[in-house]
């Protein structure tokens, strides 16, 4: 007769009585065991890591396979932005200021033969500029906003905060400013994200926190609505973390 404990232990026990009396060991031994363990595990992580991490030269190829890739979404990325500005150009300013131009033409025409009729088209044309002026400055503020440029990533996410229908906490820990291209990336990733969210997670708040861990930039954004949102469903997350990884290890 006996009782058998952790790691193959065995005390031998030659009635129910001496059973009984072991039990305070089994107890002791339980603990050591649970002390211990994790130590055990830890040299075991340290072994494996000895001889299965990967090498210097191995882990070179996939800093060079994950630039790439990097890279690659990159160009991609600002190949669609340069897309999307020679588009608005063309159906916005670009037609509006044409627009504008034959106006003035017709003005000028008329100027002589019926003044009322000219004057009433130069109105047109002065309103239409008007229109096209703004529609520039909200182009050049989707490509590096002027905010950001003045009051940096902070001052520019709290002003960005202030427009957005749901009430939005912004809270920085920024030592100093980042790099430029990091700045506006991180910039409009955050604005990306704010705009989905006010379109589909039917939140009553939402809150940014931007900070440096590990010598890495990490801005996070959360809300209490009802969520969904997945990486792997191919959601618009995806090609944010696509973008900003031209800045460095996500």
């Amino acid at each position: 007769m006996g009782a058998w404990f952790g790691y193959g232990l065995y005390w031998p026990t030659a009635n129910l009585t001496e059973a009984w009396l072991a039990f305070p060991q089994g107890i002791v031994l339980l603990v050591f065991v649970l002390a211990v363990a994790p130590l055990l595990r830890a040299t075991t992580f340290r072994f494996e890591r000895l001889f299965l991490a990967p090498t210097a030269a191995a882990e070179l190829r996939l800093r060079v396979a994950h630039l790439t890739v990097s890279r690659s979404d990159a160009i991609d990325a600002q190949a669609a932005e340069m897309r999307r500005i020679e588009r608005d150009l063309h159906d916005g300013a670009q037609a509006r200021m044409v627009s504008v131009g034959m106006t003035i033409g017709l003005a000028e025409r008329l100027v002589r033969q019926d003044p009322t009729a000219a004057l009433k088209l130069l109105a047109e044309a002065r309103a239409s500029s008007a229109i096209a002026l703004v529609e520039l400055r909200d182009l050049v503020r989707g490509i590096h906003p002027p905010v950001l440029a003045e009051r940096g990533l902070e001052g520019a996410v709290r002003a960005l905060a202030l427009t957005l229908p749901v009430r939005t906490a912004v809270t920085s820990q920024l030592p100093g400013r980042p790099d430029t291209p990091v700045e506006s990336a991180v910039y409009f990733a955050i604005a990306e994200v704010l705009a989905n969210m006010g379109r589909h997670s039917h939140a009553g708040s939402a809150w940014v926190t931007i900070r440096y861990a590990d010598g890495l930039l990490v801005a996070e954004v959360g809300d209490d609505g009802v969520g969904g949102a997945d990486v792997a469903r191919g959601t618009g997350l995806l090609g944010i973390e696509r973008r900003l990884t031209s800045c460095g290890p996500r």
